[in-house]
């Protein structure tokens, strides 16, 4: 399981101190996000930010991984066989994309950052 904070790279802090989370079950292809009861929706991106004004904290794969496929090329780019063998991937898959871009898109400033177990 590879587990991210999803942060705003907005330069001055917003005073938020806790981060939704992104989780990655690599063995089941599942994606999970959890969204503390101290995160401000507003501080959120779109999908989660929504979710978190109608109460709901714990987002199933399904709203998860809509969140993931709007952060990443989409698999019907012109140009995607230039862009996976520039990756060195040999297939299209989501994952390895958004850790490659670090969850980056032009919608907004958010972003992943791995957390690291110590």
């Amino acid at each position: 399981m590879r587990r991210f904070f999803i942060k705003e790279d907005n330069g001055p802090s917003t005073g938020q101190e806790e981060y939704a989370v992104l989780s990655y079950d690599e063995d089941n292809d599942l994606y999970h996000i959890s969204i503390p009861l101290s995160a401000d929706p507003d501080n959120l991106p779109a999908i989660p930010g929504i979710l978190a004004r109608k109460g709901i904290r714990e987002i199933d794969d399904k709203w998860a991984r809509r969140f993931v496929r709007e952060r990443v090329v989409p698999p019907d780019r012109q140009n995607i066989g230039m862009i996976l063998r520039e990756l060195g991937m040999g297939y299209y898959s989501e994952f390895p994309l958004l850790v490659y871009t670090s969850g980056r898109c032009s919608m907004d400033e958010f972003f992943i950052e791995e957390i690291t177990e110590q």
